[in-house]
């Protein structure tokens, strides 16, 4: 795995991971302690998110130079993780608190990691949107957008070579393998809901994410949540990146974490022999976080893949591999390989992808008015 290279003063760095109380954003969490910044646990429960920060602080206390040493090649002393504020993404009023708590006690924002997700469906949550698609993206589009004027603030350095490079805040969307398996033409109109939209036109546009974001009108909110995380970067990318803002969007693989605790004990086995563990997964959202990444690069995965596009890439740059558009099941399982840069599957819109993130954004602002 290459080494990451973090960015300038970790002592005055703060950082947020959602969905940080239990398996990858633990994780994530964690290895952004390790590495000295102060780690904000961004969950819904008070006593889950302040004994998951108890175990991270304690394990950074248990460390002796040695165990620091091996437990990452780039350990800062100083860090430290602390809940502040419940979160729960399927209330957009819930966001809103958060980050009015969150302004009020600090001016900047280093890291936003967009962690927390769902994979159950169907259910309406009290803003009457369609619940695992707003606690997988919704609710994280309006976090952001509160937060970006503390990320704006911020001040990373990272290292490009002999140069250092600097930028405003940093965010990491996850997303997954899923958002290969989100066409324009999949839709379930099941309710009367569906009257409200016109029959789907095989394009990801307004209509599509709408009904992305309504109960009731995909049978795909999943797949489509984690297709909607790599737009959002991009987008972010666009409309923010000439001030510093960079977004990256990150797939931590098939992990055996919580988000199965609705499966058959069998399967949550059969999950843990064969998928890759929390620690692993968090590779990704590490290295977007605090990599060195090249500027166009979008999405990073955690397997080797057999069309690779390009290796030009300077070592100090972490990054030594770039691989094309692959075959889904190659990134769902696979030699693991810690973080690589992998070309994601955007919608054919004609502008590569960038109309369909325009519209989410659009859709997005829209029901996340407080006028709605």
């Amino acid at each position: 795995v290459p080494d990451l290279t973090s960015s300038g003063d970790e002592s005055n760095s703060i950082a947020i991971v959602t969905g940080s109380n239990t398996g990858v954003g633990f994780e994530t969490a964690s290895g952004l302690a390790e590495r000295g910044y102060h780690v904000i646990l961004a969950c819904r429960s008070r006593d889950k998110g302040e004994a998951a920060a108890g175990r991270i602080n304690s394990r950074l206390e248990s460390f002796t130079d040695d165990d620091a040493h091996h437990a990452s090649q780039h350990f800062v002393p100083g860090g430290k993780a602390s809940f502040l504020h419940p979160l729960n993404l399927a209330s957009l009023p819930s966001v809103r608190s958060f980050c009015k708590v969150f302004s009020t006690k600090y001016n900047s924002l280093n890291l936003l990691v967009n962690n927390a997700g769902i994979n159950s469906q169907g259910d309406v949550t009290e803003d009457g949107l369609e619940i695992c698609f707003q606690s997988n993206f919704v609710g994280h589009f309006l976090l952001t957008k509160l937060l970006l004027d503390p990320l704006l603030r911020a001040k990373n350095k990272y290292q490009t070579g002999s140069n250092n490079e600097l930028e405003s805040g940093r965010i990491v969307n996850l997303s997954s393998v899923t958002h290969h398996f989100a066409p324009a033409n999949e839709r379930t109109f099941s309710t009367d809901l569906s009257k409200k939209l016109p029959l789907n036109n095989g394009i990801h546009d307004q209509h599509f994410w709408l009904g992305s974001a309504l109960p009731g009108l995909s049978s795909g909110t999943y797949r489509e949540s984690k297709l909607a995380s790599i737009l959002f970067s991009m987008e972010l990318n666009k409309r923010y990146g000439d001030r510093g803002i960079r977004s990256i969007a990150a797939n931590p693989g098939s992990v055996s974490s919580d988000i199965w605790r609705n499966e058959s004990a069998f399967m949550r086995k059969v999950y843990k022999m064969v998928y890759l563990t929390p620690k692993q997964g968090s590779s990704t959202s590490l290295a977007g976080a605090i990599g060195s990444i090249p500027k166009d690069a979008l999405y990073l995965q955690p397997y080797w893949q057999p069309n690779l596009k390009r290796q030009e890439l300077q070592e100090s740059q972490s990054f030594c591999q770039w691989y094309g558009l692959p075959f889904p099941m190659t990134e769902m399982l696979g030699p693991y390989v810690g973080h690589a840069i992998i070309e994601p599957r955007l919608p054919s819109d004609g502008c590569g992808g960038y109309k369909s993130s325009e519209d989410l954004w659009n859709v997005c602002e829209q029901i996340t008015s407080p006028e709605n």
